[in-house]
């Protein structure tokens, strides 16, 4: 269903994160394959996510203070036709060690066919538009590369009061003509307001509530094979796009080895959902109806409960209650149990 893709045993192993690196106080350097979540507060990410299906990449990333740096570059995968597909992200960001934290980022998705690894990405300080308008490609054209920069923040309002928020631009309209022909901008926005007192010693609850929403065009290029999309599935917001999301919840934990997570959601998207037709370029950058075209409703209840027997032996369960497009009733649920081999024979 278009609530939750389901995976199999085998992909599910898959995916498990390898590679080698180093880390001290200022710097990582890392290379193997995993997967990047970029952006401000949990579960509203939009370009990258922790959702996404794995790739190979190269990351450093630096602290200097207030400080901080990153940069990726890998190989996202091969499509018809031995059309090979890259990733590339930029970001810094400020905070004041106390309260606040703001980044800035820019993320790309670059493909041709038989293309390299292309070497004029490689300057961790240059921008997308200027290595584009310079023609420092190796294929200098603009069909073949697409870009998105997002602005967030992360703010804690009170001891008790957290604000998150990330907004993102694939497209600018700046020219008059194309604005009097109706174009859009490529955008999309997510924000979480998360309240948690202090009147609990023996557990920390959490309630919060958060909302997501990406533009029609946003996250597609005229070239398909630059979508933000990896393997079949989006590279950020799980939903796709062409839609927005409403959400709120509790969380729950003992301070020691229970974790209880219930929400609720209403989400609505459009016929021009990236999930819909993955390596396929936008329609067009018109204004028109968001959603677009018909219009696909669900709503849904989910619960999880994670418990921590002992160090090394996790217990979870998850179960969703939803109801999609005016359907009955349906739900899906899983358990598991975690095992991990430790150093420590104190256990």
């Amino acid at each position: 269903n278009r609530i939750n893709n389901k995976s199999s045993y085998l992909d599910v192993i898959e995916k498990n994160l390898s590679g080698i690196g180093f880390e001290n106080s200022w710097a990582i350097l890392q290379i193997g394959k995993g997967r990047e979540s970029w952006g401000a507060g949990n579960n509203i990410e939009l370009a990258l996510s922790n959702n996404s299906n794995p790739y190979d990449y190269f990351m450093l990333a630096s602290d200097y203070g207030k400080i901080r740096v990153k940069y990726v570059h890998g190989f996202l995968e091969s499509v018809s036709e031995n059309i090979n597909r890259y990733i590339l992200g930029k970001g810094i960001e400020w905070t004041n060690k106390e309260s606040l934290i703001f980044s800035l980022s820019e993320i790309i998705i670059y493909s041709g066919k038989n293309r390299p690894l292309d070497i004029g990405y490689l300057n961790p300080l240059s921008s997308h538009l200027e290595v584009e308008l310079n023609n420092r490609l190796n294929i200098n054209t603009g069909m073949y590369a697409n870009a998105i920069w997002q602005l967030s923040m992360d703010w804690r309002a009170t001891k008790n009061l957290r604000l998150s928020a990330n907004l993102l631009f694939d497209e600018f309209v700046i020219d008059d003509i194309e604005k009097q022909n109706g174009k859009e901008h490529g955008k999309a926005y997510s924000t979480r307001l998360a309240y948690t007192p202090n009147i609990y010693k023996r557990a920390i609850i959490t309630s919060f509530i958060d909302y997501t929403n990406v533009g029609t065009p946003t996250f597609r290029h005229g070239t398909g094979t630059n979508n933000f999309v990896q393997r079949g599935s989006p590279l950020g917001w799980n939903e796709g796009s062409d839609g927005h999301k409403l959400r709120f919840g509790i969380n729950y934990f003992n301070r020691k080895n229970l974790i209880i997570s219930t929400s609720s959601s209403v989400l609505k998207t459009g016929s021009e959902n990236i999930t819909e037709r993955v390596y396929e370029p936008y329609k067009d950058y018109i204004e028109g109806t968001f959603p677009s075209g018909n219009l696909y409703e669900a709503f849904s209840l989910d619960a999880k409960l994670q418990w921590w027997r002992k160090p090394n032996i996790a217990y979870s369960t998850y179960i969703q209650f939803y109801i999609e497009d005016n359907n009955p009733l349906r739900f899906d649920y899983l358990l598991s149990l975690n095992y991990y081999f430790l150093k420590n024979n104190n256990i």
